[in-house]
């Protein structure tokens, strides 16, 4: 029998489609193949409700490039691993990605997993794009030339605190109820850079900042903490507690009136805990990545149609659209270079300026920080809705009039309460 070695088989042809398929890193032109890209995302436990939405966002970006010729004439592929929201289980499926020759990978919303990313996909040579990671060390003192934020990031916290000055000129005593890992800890820090930088500037007044309600990760029980928040002469509360743990914490407070006379926002919840509590809702802000009712371009609209056909589901979260975001930024890189090459790409994504279903975004080439308007809703209950709640009030936030210098590879300098 003979042995059919890859020389082999490269020589007669027949091996071709296999070794481009096994490689995709190749000029975009030389072959129908599809182009494989990554998706890490939560799949299962707490966060997966946040990983659906970054999955059929993605699916659904896809299916549109495909329907439109793809990239350069080639297709592109989604190639899913679950990680959790673990920054050990996220790495172990990005090597294995890579080990497919998959080196183009996005998907990432927890700020420890993308901080992991950095040290991985400068050694692995991959590229990873993450979909809400919101850590301001990403693009400061943990910056990776292969990792690039698409979406809003640190600067979205400065944007809701401007908006606070300009709604609230009065409410400036200020407090958080803030779990104790990274992306709580970041979610203050720069929630009071943005209130001691706007409301000196917009009203003239200097705010008040009282220490927050550090609150342990996953609590089933924050009647203590409420209390504490109760007690302080706060009239504003920032919350950065998430998804379930937020859902419990806005149910505790009611009975407390915690948010009684007060302005509640918070940080990214989106419609997660007004689907939870429905009529029991508080009113309250929330950032989100994507309002789909508020953004009336053909790019947003088809992209809510193709997503609603899909899932059947009428209110999608920004999660969704930052997936958008996210595919699109490949194909316009690919597109622009003619290459998957990580090299090329990386080259491609610095300054690249692309359309997604929130408008154009442009990445700021000396961090890899995207910048895109900010977008915050206001929520409150309504009986007579069939979801038990409405958005009331929506505000978008020029993201160029917000963010913060680009400083890679040093810490964000941000101000603090004397």
């Amino acid at each position: 029998m003979t042995k059919l070695t890859r020389r082999a088989l490269l020589a007669s042809g027949a091996g071709t489609a296999l070794a481009l398929s096994a490689d995709p890193r190749i000029g975009v032109g030389q072959t129908n193949e599809p182009i494989r890209l990554g998706v890490v995302t939560p799949l299962s436990g707490p966060q997966e409700f946040i990983g659906s939405f970054v999955k059929n966002g993605a699916e659904v970006a896809v299916d549109l490039i495909n329907k439109a010729g793809g990239v350069r004439g080639r297709p592109l592929a989604l190639e899913f691993r679950d990680e959790k929201a673990n920054p050990a289980a996220a790495t172990t499926v990005a090597r294995e990605l890579l080990g497919m020759g998959i080196n183009l990978q996005f998907g990432t919303i927890a700020s420890t997993v993308a901080l992991a990313y950095g040290p991985l996909m400068q050694a692995e040579n991959g590229v990873n794009l993450t979909c809400g990671a919101g850590s301001e060390k990403i693009n400061h003192e943990n910056y990776s030339p292969h990792v690039f934020r698409i979406g809003d990031g640190t600067y979205r916290m400065r944007a809701q605190a401007r908006m606070m000055a300009e709604k609230f000129p009065d409410v400036t005593s200020w407090t958080g109820i803030i779990p104790d890992h990274e992306y709580g800890r970041t979610v203050w820090a720069i929630y009071v850079d943005g209130l001691l930088e706007f409301y000196p500037k917009i009203t003239g007044k200097q705010p008040q900042i009282v220490d927050p309600i550090i609150v342990p990760y996953g609590s089933g029980d924050y009647r203590n903490f409420i209390t504490q928040a109760a007690r302080t002469p706060a009239r504003g509360i920032v919350n950065a507690t998430y998804g379930g743990d937020a859902a419990t914490f806005f149910q505790q407070a009611r009975p407390f009136g915690l948010f009684n006379n007060r302005i509640l926002m918070d940080a990214a919840n989106e419609f997660i805990v007004a689907n939870a509590l429905k009529t029991q809702v508080p009113k309250h802000w929330t950032g989100t990545h994507w309002y789909y009712a508020a953004n009336s371009s053909p790019v947003s609209k088809t992209f809510y149609e193709a997503y609603v056909a899909k899932t059947g589901q009428k209110m999608p979260m920004g999660w969704a659209g930052e997936a958008q975001a996210a595919v699109a930024a490949y194909a316009a890189a690919i597109a622009k270079t003619g290459s998957t090459e990580t090299k090329a790409i990386i080259e491609a994504l610095k300054g690249l300026t692309f359309d997604t279903v929130t408008g154009s975004r442009t990445i700021r080439a000396e961090d890899n920080q995207a910048i895109k308007d900010l977008e915050m809703i206001q929520i409150e209950p309504d009986a007579g809705s069939d979801v038990g709640f409405k958005v009331s009030d929506y505000v978008k936030i020029p993201g160029a009039g917000v963010i913060e210098p680009a400083t890679p590879g040093k810490a964000m300098v941000l101000r603090k309460p004397s």
